[in-house]
Order: C-alpha cells, then sequence, then structure tokens
C-alpha cells in the first residue's frame, strides 16, 4: 500500500516538473518570437514597407498574448 502511494506521489511530481518545464519553454518562444517581430518592424520601418511593419506588429501581438495567457494558468494543478 505504501509503494503504492509513493509511486503516485512520484508519479504527480514527475507531470508537475514537465509542466513546468514546459511552460518555461513556451515563455521562452513567446519572448524570443516578440524579439523576432519587433525586428521584422523595425526593418519594415526603415524600408518604408508597410506590409513588413504590420506583420512585425502581428507577431509581437501574438506573443504577446501567449505570454500573457501563461500568466493565468494554474501553476499547480
Amino acid at each position: 500500500m505504501e509503494q503504492s502511494e509513493s509511486e503516485s506521489a512520484a508519479e504527480t511530481e514527475r507531470k508537475r516538473l514537465v509542466r513546468s518545464k514546459i511552460h518555461v519553454g513556451l515563455a521562452a518562444v513567446g519572448t524570443l518570437a516578440s524579439v523576432f517581430g519587433i525586428g521584422i518592424a523595425i526593418i519594415g520601418g526603415i524600408n518604408f514597407d508597410r506590409t513588413k511593419v504590420l506583420v512585425g506588429v502581428g507577431i509581437i501581438v501574438v506573443s504577446t498574448i501567449l505570454y500573457v495567457s501563461m500568466l493565468f494558468v494554474a501553476a499547480d494543478d
């Protein structure tokens, strides 16, 4: 009985660790995507290319929504 409970606790801890790593990975991807979007918007502004600026702004908005939505996800489920 005790072994079953300890395996269950270990499995729960492992799942929490995996979820935490995924959370950190998504945060890193969101941040890098935002930096990429800023770069595209700046290059588009320098070249007076409205399409590039809008694409860059779109990337920034999407990555910001991803990052902010992760703030509202419960860390401990």
